[in-house]
């Protein structure tokens, strides 16, 4: 047929189809033996479904995200419903409810609101003997920044009298009065002054004062020492005696050890004596007259979001730990994976002779 020459495609279909229906429609007898012999096919087995993992992070990833979200929500509803009390004041006493030590002799006790002109007629500590003298001083300022103003005042009038300060804690929580508390060091011979002008630092409330006498005390431990120094003198002197037998040098030598010692021990004790006979001790207590402003909170819905908020940040920073923490352990992992993954490959491209 010339390569010019149309070809009617009609024509040649129709003998396709005429040749099609011409074969034989029927099955064999052998055939449809062969296919009796196999019986009825066996059930199919539920095979369980191959999740990747690309699947498993589009499921897996929504569905924890909305896992914490609700949590974050749940815990908002909780905390917004339950009574919230408010901050205490961290352990603050003030001087009027503490009390003096046990043995201590209260020389001088003065009521609520009293005037700082009227300290004068307190007690104050005899410089010829040695007395441990301590106060309680309460003063009431204006506000909380009046507060942190007073409180360095009251410390630079002590480093001023030649004193230091021993502590200081100061607190503040909404709507109760700030409160600061300070134990100040003070050299006795000062002492009077100190508690004058600490006074003029606001309205004192209240003023306690007790004065112990430690006399006898430093006497007595003077009287010790130099008896164990006599001691001692007389152990080394008996030490360099010629003739000694051995038994006696080393009766003589623990006898040494031991009254060294406690000659240590109250050496030490006096010296312990003479400082706090020296420094008063102060304890003065500032409180505001206002209590501190409270917040204001938007309400349950406000603080149920706050709420939510707060466990989602605090489930944020658990997720970032043990990320950091399981990091190593992560990259380790894909790194095998990775590994296994090169190797089968290559192992394919090899024995399809495409390598």
């Amino acid at each position: 047929m010339p390569a010019t020459e149309p070809v009617d495609f009609e024509r040649e279909f129709a003998a396709i189809v005429r040749e099609l229906r011409a074969l034989p429609t029927d099955a064999s007898p052998e055939l449809r033996g062969r296919v009796r012999a196999l019986g009825e096919p066996a059930p199919r087995r539920w095979r369980r479904p191959v999740m990747s993992w690309r699947r498993a992070t589009v499921v897996l990833v929504p569905a924890c995200l909305a896992a914490v979200v609700a949590a974050a929500a749940v815990h908002g509803l909780l905390s917004s419903s339950a009574p919230k009390r408010q901050a205490a004041s961290s352990g603050s006493v003030t001087a009027a409810e503490r009390s003096p030590r046990k043995g201590d002799t209260v020389f001088g006790q003065f009521g609520p609101n009293v005037k700082s002109g009227d300290l004068h007629a307190g007690p104050v500590p005899n410089p010829s003997r040695h007395q441990d003298y301590q106060a309680e001083l309460t003063v009431r300022v204006q506000d909380a920044d009046a507060l942190g103003q007073k409180s360095a005042a009251a410390m630079r009038i002590v480093q001023q009298l030649g004193g230091y300060v021993a502590s200081v804690s100061q607190s503040s929580a909404a709507g109760q009065p700030g409160e600061a508390d300070l134990v100040l060091r003070v050299p006795v011979a000062h002492v009077e002054d100190a508690m004058i002008r600490l006074s003029g630092l606001g309205t004192v409330l209240s003023q306690n004062v007790s004065i112990v006498d430690l006399e006898n005390v430093v006497r007595q431990q003077r009287r010790r020492i130099q008896s164990l120094r006599l001691q001692i003198a007389r152990i080394t002197a008996a030490l360099q005696q010629p003739g000694l037998t051995p038994d006696v040098k080393l009766r003589l030598q623990f006898q040494l050890d031991d009254a060294r010692r406690n000659l240590a021990d109250v050496t030490g004790q006096s010296r312990a004596t003479l400082r706090e006979a020296a420094l008063s001790h102060i304890s003065l207590a500032l409180t505001t007259q206002k209590a501190a402003p409270a917040r204001h909170h938007s309400g349950r819905f406000g603080s149920a979001v706050s709420s939510a908020f707060d466990f989602l940040a605090e489930a944020g920073a658990v997720a970032l730990i043990a990320l950091i923490v399981l990091s190593p352990l992560v990259v380790l992992v894909l790194l095998v994976w990775w590994g296994l993954r090169t190797y089968r490959r290559r192992e394919t491209q090899r024995l399809l002779g495409t390598a």
